[in-house]
């Protein structure tokens, strides 16, 4: 989250860190947390309604 919020400090005011590793980490992190929650979601959808 901070990478993200740098860059676009960096781009809005001119201030702050630009890193393309930073970058490509964050989004490979959200890459991988959206891929779990995707599977997670599958796997409890059909059960979900008889737990709550």
């Amino acid at each position: 989250m901070t990478s993200l919020i740098e860059t676009f400090k960096f781009g809005a005011l001119g201030h702050g860190t630009f890193s393309w590793a930073y970058l490509a980490y964050s989004a490979a992190f959200t890459l991988v947390l959206l891929v779990l929650g995707v599977l997670v979601f599958n796997k409890t959808e059909r059960n979900f309604m008889d737990t709550v």
